[in-house]
């Protein structure tokens, strides 16, 4: 795959600083730098707070690990029965077939495995895994994450579809991807067609910013609406990239318009070395309050919290008539 993954690359394309340059080699030493073309080329170049960028380039202040960061800061260790799989709650699963992402998101709350290397589950893993799916009937759902599902080739990605279509008590199954931000041509003709053979499948996208809402992405949302697939959002609550009322107001309304249904905003996880993406939670309920008084019930996401140790999702739910909150 095409990426961006060196200073040099990276510098030749959009311009750096020697102090940029500098500090992007310390902070690559520690966390992985990969963007597509793509996704570098949304970057307003002239613009250092630009979203995109925050978002893709690494600043020096991942490399500032405060106390109370974790490595594995939602538990999906604890909850891992076998390699590949988080089994947290009852009734499904996180199934991750590949740790690859087509850009690297520098608040990744996975960035202990994700971006270490390109790899992904072996054949002898992934039997297990999908074995351990057939063993307990009491999954429903299972949800493909990673890194990117999307990421494999069609000629890896169907014979995972097909066994877990073939489990009888599985009922729907899960995609979570960031390529219609990223990667957005990954949606062909082709992996429409796969997708289609495993229905029900749900589309969880991850977009942040109305600027990655493009003609591409727009298109690729078109194709997966087309053949019957429910689309859904998910986005992060980021310092200095969405931490508004007015740039969510424009995302969510922006995403509705095309037919995803943003679905949640998270809180940002205590991950390692992200504290600088971390928006206050007051600060976040405000702006859920303002959102809710300027766009209609569709437009607005569950505002989230995982709570740490894997002990799950928590809606932060804001009472209109008192000054109560309640996670």
């Amino acid at each position: 795959m095409n990426r961006i993954i060196t200073v040099g690359e990276l510098d030749r394309r959009i311009g750096l600083t020697e102090e940029e340059k500098k500090n992007i080699v310390k902070v690559t030493g520690k966390f992985r730098m990969g963007i597509t073309p793509y996704y570098l080329g949304l970057i307003d170049k002239k613009n250092p707070n630009c979203p995109i960028r925050k978002q893709a380039v690494p600043s020096v202040n991942e490399l500032n690990i405060l106390e109370g960061e974790l490595d594995d800061p939602i538990g999906d260790i604890c909850h891992s029965p076998v390699k590949g799989i988080v089994h947290r709650y009852p009734n499904r699963v996180l199934l991750f077939p590949t740790y690859v992402c087509a850009s690297y998101c520098r608040h990744c709350f996975r960035r202990r495995i994700v971006g270490r290397n390109d790899r992904s589950l072996s054949s002898a893993d992934l039997k297990i895994a999908i074995q351990y799916i057939g063993s307990h009937p009491e999954i429903t759902e299972v949800i493909l994450s990673g890194g990117d599902p999307l990421l494999l080739t069609d000629e890896s990605l169907e014979p995972i579809l097909k066994s877990i279509k073939m489990i009888r008590h599985v009922r729907w199954i899960r995609i979570h991807t960031r390529v219609l931000a990223t990667l957005p041509h990954r949606i062909t003709s082709r992996l429409i067609k796969i997708l289609k053979g495993a229905k029900p499948v749900i589309i969880v996208t991850h977009l942040n910013h109305s600027k990655e809402i493009t003609p591409l992405m727009r298109k690729a949302v078109k194709r997966i609406s087309d053949a019957g697939m429910m689309l859904l959002n998910q986005s992060v609550l980021l310092k200095g990239v969405n931490d508004n009322a007015e740039i969510l107001r424009d995302l969510f309304a922006g995403l509705t318009e095309c037919g995803v249904k943003p679905y949640y905003l998270h809180q940002c996880d205590p991950a390692k070395g992200i504290s600088h993406f971390k928006v206050p939670l007051k600060k976040g309920i405000r702006i859920m309050k303002e959102l809710r008084e300027s766009l209609p019930g569709v437009c607005l996401p569950i505002y989230m919290v995982e709570i740490p140790e894997g002990r799950g999702k928590m809606p932060v739910e804001i009472q209109k008539s008192q000054n109560n909150i309640c996670y």
